[in-house]
């Protein structure tokens, strides 16, 4: 699963989109980065 963050107040939200409005701060949907997949990987090892 993607997980992607708020770019306003850092709230992580786990999906494969974000949502339309930051459920933490109320920022729309574009404020959110994809951040990368590296913590699935690690959490396999």
């Amino acid at each position: 699963m993607k997980k992607w963050q708020c770019s306003v107040c850092g709230y992580i939200f786990e999906g494969n989109e974000p949502p339309d409005r930051c459920p933490m701060c109320g920022a729309p949907k574009e404020k959110f980065v994809l951040l990368p997949d590296e913590d699935n990987k690690s959490a396999e090892d």
